[in-house]
């Protein structure tokens, strides 16, 4: 099972990578529930989307994953992200997400994100 939480969750940040909506939402239990840590709740899938096309950002985000922990349920994944923004510059941050999986689907989302600069 935990090999399998790993691939879905693949799936999903490949999802955000390519910016393919569908297969990010794909990956998703209808209640799902984003907490972004000091930014938003996302409620549902509707909601999720929103956040994805987000107004702030531009384009795809290029994600490196760094580490990858499954146990049980939950999988949680260390790594960064940069992504461009509508004004132009670049958005680099540090994140760990936590997921929690039910019937291979993602329940529940947690994100912490600490941006940084080179």
């Amino acid at each position: 099972m935990t090999t399998r939480n790993k691939e879905i969750i693949r799936k999903l940040n490949r999802g955000f990578e390519a910016d393919d909506t569908e297969a990010i939402l794909s990956c998703l239990a209808d209640d799902v529930r984003w907490d972004v840590a000091g930014f938003f709740t996302a409620m549902g899938k509707e909601e999720y989307r929103k956040q994805i096309h987000n107004d702030n950002f531009q384009g795809a985000p290029a994600i490196t994953i760094k580490n990858e922990i499954a146990e049980g349920n939950f999988v949680a994944v260390e790594g960064s992200v940069e992504c461009k923004m509508k004004d132009g510059s670049i958005f680099k941050a540090f994140f760990h997400n936590t997921y929690r999986l039910e019937n291979e689907k993602v329940k529940a989302m947690t994100s912490y994100l600490v941006p940084f600069t080179n």
